[in-house]
């Protein structure tokens, strides 16, 4: 199994992380590592199967599943998926990586209470899952790319646990974090966490500055996204309160293209 190594979590718990991330809405995450490659973070082809409120996150535990075989029809060690949600700890987000296959369910709502009952804030798959009325019944927060009624195990064998696995072409290593919400899914490395945190407050005050000069009228050149050149009009805002006239916009913009 791999590990991973400890990261500087600023003195905050992984439940008091998840709560502050709750209000995180995932394409505010990316926004804020937009440095970062954020098109490589994101599970793609997964959504939630049903309605979500808020942003659900948690630290990744992983599960890969490969294809069975007439000589290897379950894997070496046994379920690889029930081994992790039978040890699952309360806050953990689980990741089940089918290699995009949807030709057998890899969660029902027998799992699913079993993994809620562990304290699991989530589960999410590039694969499918079943029993919809029953997972719905038990409240478990579910992110899939399809519905299938039949079980993976005729096509599927949950091969290893807590490795480093791809799910919707995304890599999640144990100990990441899982961010998911109507908008998507993505997965944030541990060691990013605090950037985003740290980076949320000075982002919504761009927004909202952003937000007023659209309001005003201006236009998506001088007001959305921030031009580099006016990023000092918005620190005289962020000390006055005071939007900077147009005119004051125009001239940023020009200087910086001046400046090339």
């Amino acid at each position: 199994m791999t590990t991973t190594a400890p990261v500087d979590r600023g003195n905050l718990t992984d439940a008091e992380i998840a709560e502050r991330l709750r209000h995180v809405p995932t394409t505010t995450a990316l926004d804020i590592l937009r440095n970062r490659s954020p098109h490589q973070l994101v599970l793609r082809g997964v959504r939630p199967l049903f309605p979500q409120a808020g942003t659900v996150a948690g630290v990744a535990r992983t599960v890969r599943f490969l294809p069975v075989r007439a000589d290897h029809r379950i894997a070496p060690d046994g379920p690889a998926n029930f081994q992790l949600i039978d040890r699952a700890e309360p806050g953990e987000f689980l990741v089940f990586d089918t290699g995009g296959s949807k030709e057998g369910s890899v969660l029902g709502d027998m799992l699913a209470l079993r993994a809620k009952m562990r304290g699991a804030a989530g589960v999410v798959t590039d694969g499918a899952m079943r029993d919809q009325a029953g997972l719905r019944e038990v409240g478990l927060p579910v992110f899939c790319a399809g519905v299938f009624p039949v079980p993976s195990a005729p096509t599927l064998a949950a091969w290893a646990r807590d490795v480093p696995v791809q799910c919707g072409g995304a890599l999640v290593l144990p100990g990441d974090w899982i961010l998911a919400d109507q908008d998507a899914v993505i997965v944030v490395p541990a060691s990013w966490i605090h950037d985003v945190l740290s980076g949320l407050e000075v982002f919504n005050e761009e927004e909202h500055f952003c937000r007023q000069l659209l309001q005003r009228g201006d236009g998506l050149i001088e007001a959305y996204p921030l031009p580099l050149g006016s990023r000092v009009l918005f620190e005289e805002y962020q000390n006055t309160g005071k939007l900077p006239s147009r005119a004051s916009l125009l001239r940023a913009i020009g200087k910086e293209r001046e400046d090339g």
